[in-house]
């Protein structure tokens, strides 16, 4: 794994000159693994300006982008006129805010050695900053030379804790959510540079397993010597609830192989492992489909651990008798219920499991950044489990635990998503529906654009360039609009809220779609092929090496301005836990991109080498933000 290093801000912002040989001088031979944010940049000029315009005065930098004039707006000067105010101490030459914001931007434009700033303009209480043309274009040309970089972190060992479906229950649409977000998240801190493991807490324990065995049992008596051929894995669980809510001899056998199955006897482990490999070959359907990796750590592992965890936490004196139950009240929480780790019968649930898990993470696995993903309905629970970690000793001041909670997948109609008869939607379905609009859809724009360029040559006495995509390719690339179509729209709202499922919505290529963006980053690559610059290709290689990028048009400097704020997208996205951070920043950049091909000629124009660099890191940007979400690419469509 390659290490992570944060940049010193000379190695940060190598590049501050117009000149090719300025601009290659700079940089490392080695690729850095990592890049300052421009925001991290500038805020780490104002910190030493403000020490060397006042020294001694502790106040807080404040740097944002700017929602008016200039790129970035350095907001500390009120907030030091306050503090030097009441200090005592206050420079014979500050009679207001507008003059410390003077002495400020004067210390700023001392303090950038690197030329990052083209104009640094006080303004009454606050300094508006403009980036320079050259620094913002060699930022962007060295994405064409190393490839998008992730900003500096401090690295943790993370485990992230989702989609987490029940053994023995088909995945539906209401684990669609979780396996999207969490997926997304683990990417996210793994670019990062994050050490991630990716945890699949199954629902593999529990009394219902007395029931599923029993029923096992029954129907397939052959079982230990044939793989009973479940083929429905839903209608099976069904079957076995009705026998057991009719059938007080069945249910009688249910609890049976419960005691059976928690004290480890080998003909109902046996069974049980059957039932298991069952649904995490139902499983995989989904998890294949949505191309998200995970390693399964159910329910049942943490059984050995629960005894020992909870001995641990009477010690501690955490604990407390209720009735014969042994319970947690976690001070500073509100909650009616307290946890309860051990039953009055001396059996353990959810509670009891969790607590484990926390345990074991924390210490045997030695995580510092935990991560669970589920519905906002669970938030609760969370809260007291975290609490009473925390209260138990377990939580050191650096280690981050944090619940993601998030809303209802809703259809059209605002309600919670079904199927017309009232059933809960199966996941691997929903997902086939958007792969085969988006085929049906691909299938006619090839025909449609198959015809138009025959016309098109035929009216100007040319032969017709072969333009058609062959069936392998219109499925591939359904195959990525339509998955990505379902995690965009997933992902793009705040994950707190309910979010609308509608094939129509993810579908369209005009709108803050996946589509739209997938066919914006095919457009580009078009644009690539006709220069004969492909990504990668020799070619592209020799015009980096000789072509120094140049912004000047208005739509060149927007799209480089994006280009560059990548690593601040991520940060945020990254820190909140909040994917649509990514999307914003991604369907943004996809709008400039879109206005700079439509306002610039990039083939055939006297800035073609310059624009094709642009475009490069367009699609290399594109690429990456649309990897971190678990979309695909494509070169064409």
């Amino acid at each position: 794994t390659t290490e992570i290093y944060t940049l010193s801000l000379h190695d940060a912002l190598p590049i501050c000159s117009t000149s090719a040989s300025a601009a290659t001088a700079g940089a490392a031979e080695l690729a850095p693994t990592s890049l300052s944010t421009v925001l991290g940049a500038v805020t780490e000029i104002s910190k030493a300006a403000q020490q060397k315009a006042f020294p001694g005065v502790a106040a807080p930098v404040n740097v944002a982008v700017s929602k008016r004039d200039g790129d970035f707006q350095n907001n500390t000067a009120m907030a030091l006129f306050g503090m030097l105010k009441a200090s005592g101490n206050m420079p014979a030459a500050i009679k207001a805010p507008k003059d410390v914001a003077e002495t400020l931007a004067a210390a700023m434009q001392e303090c950038d050695s690197e030329g990052i700033f083209a104009k640094v303009e006080p303004v009454a209480g606050f300094v508006n900053i403009w980036i320079s043309k050259s620094w913002q274009a060699a930022r962007v040309q060295n994405i064409v030379k190393y490839g998008v970089l992730p900003p500096p972190t401090e690295k943790k060992k993370a485990i992230v804790d989702f989609s987490s479906p029940n053994v023995a229950k088909e995945m539906h649409v209401g684990h669609l959510r979780s396996t999207i977000i969490g997926d997304t998240i683990c990417r996210m801190l793994e670019f990062s540079g994050h050490e991630v493991e990716r945890v699949n807490h199954v629902g593999d324990w529990g009394t219902q397993f007395g029931m599923l065995i029993s029923h096992l049992k029954a129907v397939f008596p052959d079982y230990a010597t044939k793989p009973p051929p479940i083929a429905d894995l839903q209608q099976f669980y069904k079957d076995a609830k009705k026998i057991f809510d009719e059938d007080e001899d069945f249910k009688k056998r249910a609890h049976e192989e419960v005691v059976r199955l928690q004290s480890g006897d080998g003909s109902s482990r046996y069974a049980w492992g059957q039932i298991c490999d069952v649904s995490r070959r139902e499983f995989e359907k989904v998890y294949g489909r949505l191309e998200v990796k995970l390693t399964e750590v159910g329910e049942s592992f943490y059984n050995e651990y629960i005894p020992p965890v909870l001995e641990h936490l009477q010690q501690t004196g955490v604990t407390s008798d209720s009735d014969g139950a042994l319970v947690i009240f976690p001070p500073g929480t509100v909650h009616e219920q307290p946890l309860i780790v051990r039953k009055s019968d001396g059996g353990f649930g959810y509670d009891s499991t969790d607590m484990a898990a926390v345990w074991y993470r924390l210490f045997e696995k030695q995580a510092k950044w935990i991560v669970y993903v589920t519905d906002a309905g669970q938030a609760s629970h969370f809260e007291l489990i975290f609490a009473a970690a925390k209260y138990a000793g377990w939580v050191e001041p650096a280690t981050r635990i944090d619940h993601v909670p998030f809303g209802l997948v809703c259809g059209p109609d605002g309600k919670k998503y079904k199927t017309r008869s009232g059933d809960v939607v199966r996941l691997v379905d929903l997902l086939d529906e958007a792969v085969s609009r988006m085929y049906a859809v691909t299938v006619e724009h090839n025909t449609e654009r198959v015809e138009r360029t025959k016309a098109e040559a035929e009216a100007h006495g040319h032969v017709a360039e072969d333009v058609a995509l062959s069936d392998e390719e219109i499925r591939e690339a359904s195959r990525v609009l339509g998955y990505g179509a379902v995690k965009y729209a997933d992902l793009k709202s705040n994950r707190n809220s309910n979010y609308i499922f509608d094939y129509d919505r993810m579908l369209d290529p005009r709108g803050n779609t996946a589509v739209y963006m997938l066919y914006t980053g095919a457009r580009l690559c078009s644009i690539l092929r006709k220069a004969g610059a492909e990504v990668g290709s020799a070619p592209a290689q020799a015009l980096l090496a000789q072509t120094t990028l140049t912004l000047e048009h208005p739509a060149e400097l927007a799209v480089a301005g994006a280009l560059i704020r990548f690593q601040e997208a991520l940060e945020r996205a990254t820190s909140t836990l909040l994917p649509n951070h990514l999307c914003e920043y991604v369907y943004d950049l996809c709008g400039k991109v879109s206005s700079f091909v439509r306002e610039c000629k990039v083939l055939g124009s006297p800035e073609q080498n310059s624009r094709v660099l642009l475009v490069t890191a367009s699609i290399l940007t594109i690429k990456q933000t649309l990897a971190l979400l678990g979309i695909g690419f494509l070169d064409k469509i």
